[in-house]
């Protein structure tokens, strides 16, 4: 049993690494914090200037369903707005760059007025879209999960503009695990062959919430690493502690390994080393030195029967276990 002033400064360390988590998951989630200002704008009353070879548009994102992390895909539900004043212009033939109506139907055109000056049509729209993700910094990562919309000008020059007034997303758009969304905005021109189309795009991004993925795919690997690091107090000379060692050592090898195993299964194929491959490397680092040290401890036992050689070994291979794998994590972090 810990005494009371023993315990005192366990539970203060204790409290301080919370807060230090506390403080971390904060700053992260900050980030994503959206403004309710922005609203579709259906009947408001609109001013955009005068501009000819000019098209407005405004997008509301009301919500995100079913998005696959590994896959990249996710289903927005969403109002785009076109708005202009050029009479060139009779409709607003546009399509998605990175996705498609999830069913048909699903691009409806709800409301327009042609009467005006200003001339516009609002739709809305359910799309399945998809992005290519790499998890370059999973588990921590941040994801864009964009609309892409690109419009027909049938050989007209015109360009897209932002209608900020109608452009934002809804503040009830949450996805579990992962903090509000931000997004910015911007327009380009589509280069092809035969023509040249105008294209906006808002990205929408997210950070992971960083709990959830701390206590998923790193504490595990912590306690891999703690339990077997444990098995450093176990005596080499003696038979029994040294299978004891051996079964800590290599059981904790199996799971990081299945561990990781089931944790590739959920993320995207990736085409560089990322933070995770470095954490694992070190992991592995770890377990594969406490094993080394282990039997290099036990051979010299037999062999000499030097109780003071095996504890020096013990001691060094403690050391070297501890420094090597954190050799590794940093330079491959700074690749």
């Amino acid at each position: 049993m810990l005494s009371k002033k023993r315990a005192i400064p366990i539970i203060f360390l204790s409290l301080l690494i919370l807060l230090s988590l506390n403080l971390v998951s904060g700053n992260s989630q900050a980030i994503g914090q959206v403004s309710a200002e922005n609203t579709p704008l259906v009947n408001q009353a609109i001013d955009i200037g005068n501009e000819n070879n000019t098209m407005y548009i405004g997008l509301y994102l009301i919500q995100c369903y079913g998005f696959e992390y590994k896959t990249g895909s996710y289903t927005y539900d969403f109002y785009v707005r076109f708005l202009w004043t050029d009479p060139n212009i009779k409709t607003a033939d546009w399509y998605l760059m990175n996705g498609y109506p999830a069913y048909p139907g699903a691009k409806l055109l709800v409301d327009e007025n042609k009467t005006g000056t200003v001339k516009w049509e609002l739709y809305r729209v359910r799309a399945n879209l998809n992005v290519p993700i790499e998890p370059t910094d999973f588990p921590f990562d941040r994801i864009n999960l964009p609309i892409s919309i690109e419009l027909l000008s049938h050989n007209y020059n015109v360009s897209l503009v932002w209608f900020k007034p109608a452009t934002g997303i809804d503040p009830d758009l949450k996805i579990v695990g992962w903090s509000s969304p931000v997004y910015t905005l911007n327009t380009s021109f589509s280069n092809y062959p035969l023509r040249v189309e105008p294209r906006a795009d808002m990205d929408i991004l997210m950070e992971r919430n960083f709990y959830g993925a701390f206590l998923k795919s790193v504490f595990p690997l912590m306690i891999f690493c703690f339990i077997a690091g444990v098995g450093f107090l176990f005596k080499m000379k003696d038979d029994s502690a040294f299978a004891l060692r051996i079964g800590i050592g290599t059981s904790m090898l199996i799971s990081t390994v299945l561990f990781n195993v089931s944790e590739q299964n959920d993320i995207p194929p990736v085409t560089r080393f990322t933070f995770y491959n470095a954490i694992i490397a070190a992991v592995v680092a770890f377990l594969a030195l406490f094993l080394i040290v282990t039997i290099l401890g036990y051979v010299e036992w037999k062999r000499s029967n030097d109780e003071k050689k095996v504890e020096r070994i013990n001691r060094i291979g403690f050391i070297v276990t501890l420094a090597v794998p954190l050799v590794i994590l940093t330079l491959l972090l700074l690749l």
